[in-house]
C-alpha cells in the first residue's frame, strides 16, 4: 500500500492522536507528506514490516516512532529517509522491552534525516514495558 501527498494536522497540544499508526501490516510506503499532531507523526506498532517512510515533514508532534510492548508482533524492515522533523518533542524513537523474548525492533535504517528544534533527537528506550515486565 502506498500513501502519498497527504497533509494531517492537529493542534500540538492535542493528546493521543498519532498522525499515522501502522500495525500488523507489511509493504507500506508513506511519502511526500506533511504531518503535525500532538503525538507521534508516524507510529509503527506490532507486526509492522517492510515499511518505507520517504520525504515526510513531521512537526509539531512526537516524531517518528517504532516499537512496541512485549509479546506483540515484531517491528522490522523499516527504512526512514529524506525526512525533516521540526519543532517536535522527539525526533526518532525506538521502543522495546529488554526483559521480553518477544520484543524485537530490527533491520531498520535512518538516512538523510534533518532535525530542527527536536527536544530529544534520538531516543532508544529498552524499558518500554508494562509494570509487570519491569525489572
Amino acid at each position: 500500500m502506498e500513501v502519498q501527498f497527504i497533509k494531517i494536522s492537529a493542534p500540538a497540544d492535542s493528546p493521543n492522536n498519532d498522525g499515522i499508526h501502522i500495525g500488523s501490516s507489511s509493504n507500506i510506503t508513506i511519502s511526500r507528506s506533511q504531518i503535525g499532531t500532538g503525538d507521534d507523526c508516524i507510529s509503527l506498532g506490532p507486526g509492522s514490516t517492510q515499511v518505507t517512510i520517504d520525504n515526510v515533514y513531521c512537526g509539531p508532534g512526537h516524531g517518528i516512532c517504532l516499537g512496541k510492548r512485549p509479546k506483540e508482533g515484531d517491528v522490522e524492515g523499516v527504512h526512514v529517509k529524506n525526512c525533516t522533523i521540526s519543532g517536535t518533542t522527539n525526533g526518532l524513537r525506538i521502543k522495546t522491552c529488554a526483559d521480553s523474548d518477544h520484543s524485537f525492533a530490527s533491520n531498520f535504517t535512518y538516512e538523510d534525516i534533518v532535525m530542527n528544534n527536536a527536544a530529544n533527537p534520538i531516543i532508544v528506550d529498552q524499558e518500554y514495558c508494562p509494570l509487570a515486565h519491569k525489572r
